[in-house]
């Protein structure tokens, strides 16, 4: 088991990393801060799956509760199913854990649709993780093994506390976003207003279904500062002033174009500003992004909720410039 959790993606995630700080060094102006953050959740993520391998010991310990598993095949078959439904349910866990920091492994040009089918995986993937356990179970008890009933009482308590809970989460995100076919950097036409988007709530309570199990403690929805990046001092304004990300969350279009690049500045000083957890916290909270005194992880989490959302949009200038839709997008490749 020690041997799975230190080579589980260990491979996918250096290339992960990699690829993060190459975009990242060629978008100009986000530099170092970003880089060293992509390297603090490398370790957070470990910690993660750290985490996802407890839960699995705890079926373990619950086998071994009632005495040894009769003969070695026995013993080998056994730890074997183990060991296969473990390496599923970390891997998933993973996922999760950089469902964020990838942008659910999609670019910036990809489509909501693409997160919703992000979630069904979960779900599909965690419902065979709770018929894998239940089918040892059911082996157990056939071949009368004395560990049977210990086992059933670890997985009913694993499948009812964590797993029924992370698939009920996953099917509502996904069917909150449906088959929306809108880009997940969507802006508004020119100097038009944002959209919240549909199903919204839905969505988020979805998300929290996962999150409340999977990051219980971890991760701040408040976490960086108030300050927005043009002088790096004066606390964000109500709906947003003319050099706040908030903004982009209008019902108005920003305004002109130079508006738009200091907007885009305070997007991207906030989104660096947090790590993914953060990001899924605030999702969670959901406070407004256009709140007085807003935090970096608020807005953060607004950015990212409002990417996924089904006709989510985010309000563009009255000039029809690049500025917004660089500044999303950009945005969307630092929620890593």
């Amino acid at each position: 088991m020690k041997k799975l959790i230190m080579n589980i993606n260990k491979e996918g995630k250096k290339m992960n990393r990699e690829g993060k700080e190459g975009e990242i060094k060629g978008k100009g102006g986000i530099g170092e801060r970003v880089i060293e953050r992509v390297k603090r959740e490398d370790k957070m993520w470990d910690r993660m799956r750290m985490k996802g391998l407890i839960l699995m010991m705890m079926i373990v310990m619950g086998c071994n509760s009632g005495g040894v598993v009769g003969g070695e095949e026995g013993k080998n078959k056994f730890l074997q199913s183990l060991v296969n439904v473990s390496e599923e349910f970390l891997n998933v866990f993973t996922s999760f854990g950089e469902m964020v920091g990838s942008v659910l492994g999609l670019n910036v040009d990809s489509k909501k649709s693409d997160v919703g089918k992000y979630f069904k995986t979960v779900q599909s993937t965690v419902e065979g993780i709770k018929s894998g356990l239940n089918k040892i179970v059911a082996e157990m008890k056939e071949e009368k093994n004395p560990n049977a009933e210990a086992t059933e009482s670890a997985v009913k308590k694993l499948v009812s506390e964590t797993l029924d809970k992370i698939i009920v989460g996953a099917k509502e995100a996904s069917e909150a976003i449906g088959d929306a076919g809108d880009p997940i950097g969507n802006i508004a036409a020119n100097n038009a207003g944002g959209a919240a988007g549909a199903d919204v709530d839905k969505l988020v309570k979805g998300i929290k279904g996962i999150v409340d199990i999977v990051l219980k403690g971890v991760g701040n929805a408040e976490a960086g500062n108030d300050k927005k990046a043009s002088d790096g001092s004066t606390a964000r304004t109500a709906n947003g002033g003319n050099d706040e990300a908030g903004k982009l969350f209008g019902n108005a279009a920003i305004g002109a174009a130079d508006n738009a690049k200091k907007t885009a500045a305070d997007a991207a000083k906030a989104v660096g500003a947090v790590t993914g957890a953060d990001i899924l916290q605030a999702i969670v909270k959901n406070v407004s992004a256009t709140d007085a005194n807003a935090k970096d992880g608020t807005i953060a989490g607004a950015i990212a909720l409002r990417a996924m959302a089904k006709n989510g949009k985010f309000a563009n200038d009255n000039a029809g410039t690049a500025e917004v839709t660089t500044a999303v997008k950009g945005a969307l490749l630092l929620v890593q």
